[in-house]
């Protein structure tokens, strides 16, 4: 009987440097390729380089493949997790060198110095705690050797070359599996708990993609999101605990072993929430982790240094409640609540400029150490915008640590906060939290509207203390529209003589970080032209909360287009040049940077989204082929469209609804015996259909009695507008 390990703790590829090194952090057993080079008399430990093609990872989280050339020879790999075992499988599909020469070793080490012993068959075992872990290659290792670390086995390789028999022994803490290509082009290796489960040892036949093409581009969406966030969620080491690394190419060289970015990680929570909540909730935990004795989230720490006395926007609670929608699970709230309050109130404390109701970035002297501190670029890094051109004229006052600005990103942002936490407060039953809250909301969105548009210009704009307004404008004008602070009108202008010319925020590639008629706009390094992913999140989500719907499709449909370019070479890019769309045109730039899934999020969300102001909603007539699955309150659903329009739901094999309803379905609760939607604008003559495990006793549109047929079907009339159905169900 092989043990059950928990869930989330076994085996993966959890080391940020070694992105083909497997692990398993409750065992402390640590797998490591490597590959050696006789031509060249060279080791590669597989990092995440150029030569490192980081391929498709399983929805459900059971694959991962790469790609790895080392010297010219070039090799696929893929792994497979399941309980107890995991299988490292390798093909070689180009050769530098005659395969003789070219050596590939896998590295076993426990992190309690166990001993590894090796058997007559080629097989090696070892005592971990309880468990006896046992490793089985289809093609025996030419030679099994013993080392004292890591670093011992690549100097022996470099140093005496692969002819060196010295190290080969029978046990030892640090063992090496010998194979090269001329006998092993293709092996498995399984390395297992206790006993090999049946047909693990057997060598497959086929071979396997590095990436997976899938019919449509929202499940292309679904799955590039999917490929990014494991491929970045690791292991800190440090603090013990799983998060997703902004990328791998920095967690251990530029952060010190871990680095967590306020606002990317609370990005990569949101990502997370499609796929699995629990992991997701790993990402808030570890922001939590850091809160300060004052309240607010800190904007960086890292193993190096820790910035305390700064925060980045405030956007977690949109991310909690997101979070919430998505599972409906209250403790979630109950936990995070009084975490997510104590920041806001920090904000207020510690941010408000002149008393005026509005807050400005800053750095507090008083607290932390951290780089930067009481400086104007301390502040700036609050906006995650650090070198962009809005803040060129605002004054840094070292007295109070502020930027002398008041900011129309970071004030909308904070205002969406306070929404959320009203909304949180309201689900909590925290009557006390909720008056305080609702007024401030109220308040702040009174201040943005009257203080921070421009009337001469009819723009949102960050506004100096003396009452000028910033000439320089970026996309952080549309974030008035995400808070519900624009009216009907400002928002109507900013789309018209903003979001769409040419010579400002339109043309074939958005949005710029900046108008393309300013003078920085050319300068194209960081916030300074180019293209960022959360600029278009939030642009978007503003868009679709103000009803711009053609609006926001067209920049899910750009941003698409533009991860799409990278994702055919598996870049997924930190920013785009505005001109070209390049990734890779300037050196500030990472390569496999996880919030660049936000673009593909944007055409998921344009078929099926969760939002606080449409709840859970579908949209076939954006459906090009089936989607899914998607976490969602009613299960992990997958969409399918149906041949004459319309669209099937399915949570597993179980089919809840057929229907012929185009245009967006929203506010879909199904609970209690009840299911309810918003639909949309139709015809007569549309018709929804429950699965045969349903059945409708009574159904009301807008309180009005709708016939049902055979009690699972509804034929619905015509609709002028949105409208509320309601089915009670047996």
């Amino acid at each position: 009987m092989t043990e059950q390990v928990p869930a989330g703790a076994g085996w993966g590829t959890w080391t940020a440097e070694r992105p083909a090194e497997i692990v398993h952090p409750t065992l402390g057993v640590t797998l490591t390729p490597l590959l050696y080079s006789a031509s060249a008399n060279d080791v590669s430990l597989i990092p995440p380089a150029a030569t490192t093609l980081l391929g498709t990872r399983g929805l459900d989280g059971r694959t991962a493949c790469l790609r790895t050339s080392h010297a010219g020879t070039t090799l696929d790999w893929r792994f497979t997790f399941h309980d107890t075992e995991v299988e490292i499988d390798w093909r070689a599909q180009a050769s530098g060198e005659w395969g003789l020469r070219f050596w590939v070793v896998l590295c076993v080490r426990g992190s309690h110095d166990e001993t590894w012993y090796a058997r007559n068959d080629g097989t090696l075992h070892g005592q971990v705690g309880a468990n006896r872990v046992g490793l089985q290659a289809v093609y025996a290792p030419l030679l099994t050797t013993f080392h004292d670390d890591l670093e011992a086995l690549c100097h022996e390789l470099v140093e005496y070359g692969y002819f060196y028999l010295s190290s080969r022994g029978e046990s030892g803490r640090c063992a090496a599996m010998r194979f090269n290509l001329e006998e092993a082009p293709r092996q498995r290796i399984t390395c297992y708990l206790n006993e090999i489960s049946p047909g693990f040892s057997i060598l497959p036949d086929e071979a396997w993609p590095l990436s997976v093409k899938v019919p449509g581009r929202s499940q292309q969406a679904l799955q590039a999101l999917n490929d990014v966030v494991r491929w970045n969620h690791v292991y800190d080491s440090v603090n013990q605990r799983p998060y997703t690394a902004l990328t791998r190419f920095w967690s251990t060289s530029k952060f010190g072993g871990f680095g967590i970015w306020l606002d990317d990680v609370a990005f990569h929570a949101w990502l997370w929430g499609h796929i699995d909540p629990s992991i997701a909730k790993d990402n808030v935990a570890a922001i939590f982790a850091w809160q300060t004795v004052a309240g607010n989230f800190p904007c960086l720490v890292t193993g190096n240094d820790a910035w305390l006395d700064r925060s980045q926007i405030p956007i977690l609670s949109y991310v909690v409640w997101n979070l919430y929608q998505r599972s409906g699970d209250r403790a979630l709230l109950e936990w995070a609540f009084p975490r997510l309050l104590a920041n806001f109130d920090w904000w207020w404390r510690c941010r408000e400029l002149n008393g005026a109701g509005l807050v400005a970035y800053g750095t507090s002297p008083d607290i932390g150490r951290g780089l930067y501190q009481n400086t104007k670029l301390g502040a700036k890094n609050e906006s995650a915008m650090d070198n962009s051109p809005v803040h060129d004229d605002a004054l840094f006052d070292p007295a109070t640590g502020l930027l002398q600005c008041y900011d129309v990103g970071l004030n909308s942002l904070l205002a969406l906060d306070n929404e959320m936490l009203v909304a949180m407060a309201d689900a909590l039953g925290d009557n006390v939290s909720l008056e305080r809250l609702r007024a401030s909301h109220q308040a702040h969105l009174s201040c943005i509207r009257d203080h921070l548009w421009d009337m001469q210009r009819e723009v949102f704009a960050n506004r100096l203390p003396d009452g000028r307004f910033v000439r320089q404008l970026a996309p952080t004008s549309f974030y008035p529209l995400v808070a519900g602070a624009a009216t009907p009108e400002q928002a109507a202008t900013m789309v018209e003589h903003y979001l769409l010319p040419q010579h400002k925020f339109g043309g074939t590639f958005s949005l710029p970080s900046v108008a393309r008629d300013d003078p920085s706009y050319g300068d194209n390094v960081y916030w300074r032209g180019r293209i960022w992913p959360p600029l278009n999140f939030w642009v978007h989500r503003g868009l679709r909360r103000c009803g711009f719907d053609a609006q926001a499709a067209r920049l899910a449909d750009q941003s698409w287009q533009l991860f799409q370019s990278g994702w055919e070479h598996r870049v997924c890019g930190e920013n785009f040049h505005a001109e070209t769309g390049a990734i890779t045109d300037q050196p500030d730039t990472d390569t496999f940077y996880t919030w660049g899934a936000l673009m593909p999020a944007l055409s998921i969300a344009e078929v099926c989204d969760v939002t606080p102001w449409d709840g859970l909603s579908i949209a076939s007539d954006r459906l090009d082929g089936p989607l899914g699955p998607l976490q969602t309150a009613l299960g992990r659903l997958c969409i399918e469209p149906l041949p004459n329009g319309g669209h099937r739901l399915l949570r597993g094999s179980d089919i809840l609804w057929e229907t012929s309803l185009r245009g967006c379905i929203c506010w879909i609760e199904w609970r209690s015996g009840t299911l309810q939607m918003q639909l949309p604008v139709g015809q007569a003559g549309d018709w929804l259909r429950l699965g045969r495990s349903y059945a409708i006793t009574d159904a009301t549109l807008e309180d009005v009695l709708v016939e049902v047929v055979e009690g699972h079907t509804l034929w619905l009339p015509a609709r002028s507008e949105k409208m509320r159905l309601c089915l009670s169900l047996s």
